[in-house]
């Protein structure tokens, strides 16, 4: 026990008080008598939070050599959509069967992390929120011409980034994506069994469970 708790106080100081993550596993269980895991993601989708998924998901592959799937569990708002990017990449192209499960709200970026496997679940009164990419002018009150085309520019590549990774994750139709991304008046709330039916969901219902090894990471900031 006195481990576990010297581990846990050296990952959250070195996540810098902006994100921080647990891992739980009894000392009692043989790491080769595990065949699944889970994951907790609650918060902002950053660079911080979707560094530690990805350590814990490498973490897993490498000491936890029998686990064949994965439960990684979003709630989220969304974020950064260079980190839900980073993110996706990685979870589709990972060796260990991953299933993602909406546990209350996945919005935004964090849409894109949800969309990066096949095995898609919805708690019962999970929502999802799918609406435009949004650019921060750097705090600048005044915008210039060329500061304002730049901007659109990144606007259009992020937005070009969630009509791809929709058509590939829903049954949605060019004409519905294109007005999801044009303007937030166009922006989609989705309860589980709209999600269902337009495809974001793919494997129905999903309730939270125990497992004898659970990561928990969190955005501190949320």
């Amino acid at each position: 026990m006195n481990k576990l708790i010297k581990t846990v106080i050296v990952l959250v100081f070195t996540a810098n008080a902006h994100a921080e993550v647990i891992s739980i596993k009894s000392d009692k269980v043989n790491n080769a008598k595990i065949n699944e895991a889970g994951i907790y993601l609650t918060g902002g989708i950053n660079n911080k939070t979707v560094s530690w998924l990805m350590s814990g998901l490498a973490n897993i592959h490498a000491n936890y050599r029998n686990v064949k799937s994965i439960d990684l569990y979003i709630n989220s708002g969304g974020g950064s959509m260079d980190a839900s990017y980073t993110a996706y990449e990685f979870l589709r192209n990972f060796p260990v069967k991953i299933n993602i499960i909406n546990a209350s709200l996945t919005a935004s970026a964090a849409t894109i992390v949800y969309c990066a496997s096949p095995e898609r679940y919805v708690m019962p009164m999970a929502k999802f929120v799918l609406h435009p990419a949004a650019i921060r002018n750097e705090n600048e009150e005044i915008i210039k011409p060329d500061q304002a085309r730049r901007i659109l520019e990144e606007d259009e590549i992020y937005n070009g980034i969630f009509q791809k990774v929709y058509a590939s994750c829903t049954t949605l139709t060019p004409e519905e994506l294109t007005e999801i991304t044009s303007s937030e008046s166009g922006r989609k709330i989705y309860n589980a069994e709209q999600a269902i039916k337009n495809g974001l969901v793919t494997k129905g219902l999903r309730q939270s469970r125990s497992y004898l090894l659970t990561y928990f990471i969190s955005d501190t900031q949320d």
